[in-house]
């Protein structure tokens, strides 16, 4: 897909790659979503490719992290997430699963925020950032697809941002899952494109 331009600032935006979700030893790892699968599908080198492109081009880049601090103690009754969130207890303030995975280092000066639950703006201050930067268009990469990925960039469409993902720079524990969203949801709300068609077109 060549018919396309970027209209306006972008801001890529680094959804939950972070060590409480990927590392091999994480609470979240008999899921197999885990950053060695991520290396060998090449979502992490999409990511990193992403990462690049901004940074040379002075673009902001910022990073969510998904924090459980101890002030939330109730969570909805329904749904596994939640019954995985209350019995494992993951991603708490101060510990390693709150690090974004060495692969994909900050530099000095990209803002890494916490978020919760799921939405990169949900009790955050990312729209705030995104104001600061003058931001009107979000590109989306992370884990889960179907998930936080998701449900950020839905989102940042309803706040009036333009959204752009590109599909081989975020993951679903399962393959066939993040296929459908991609073809089927996100081109409802977004532009669904290649991280190298993002990157001819910054």
């Amino acid at each position: 897909m060549d018919d396309w331009e970027i209209k306006g600032k972008p801001a890529l935006i680094i959804v939950h790659m972070q060590r409480g979700v990927l590392d091999e030893d994480s609470k979240f790892a008999f899921l197999g979503l885990t950053t060695e699968v991520l290396k060998q599908s090449g979502t992490i080198l999409c990511q990193q490719a992403l990462l690049n492109g901004f940074r040379a081009k002075k673009l902001p880049v910022i990073y969510i992290i998904a924090t459980l601090t101890e002030q939330v103690v109730t969570f909805p009754a329904y749904g596994k997430f939640w019954e995985l969130i209350a019995s494992l207890r993951p991603n708490s303030p101060g510990s390693k699963d709150i690090e974004v995975i060495p692969e994909l280092s900050p530099e000095p000066g990209e803002p890494v925020i916490s978020n919760w639950p799921i939405s990169g703006f949900s009790n955050s201050n990312l729209q705030e950032l995104l104001s600061d930067y003058n931001a009107e268009i979000v590109i989306v990469a992370g884990v889960a697809t179907e998930n936080a990925v998701l449900a950020t960039t839905l989102q940042a469409v309803e706040l009036g941002y333009s959204a752009i993902v590109p599909k081989d720079a975020s993951a679903s524990v399962n393959p066939k899952t993040h296929e459908l969203v991609m073809r089927s949801i996100f081109p409802l709300w977004g532009l669904v494109v290649s991280t190298q068609e993002v990157l001819t077109h910054l």
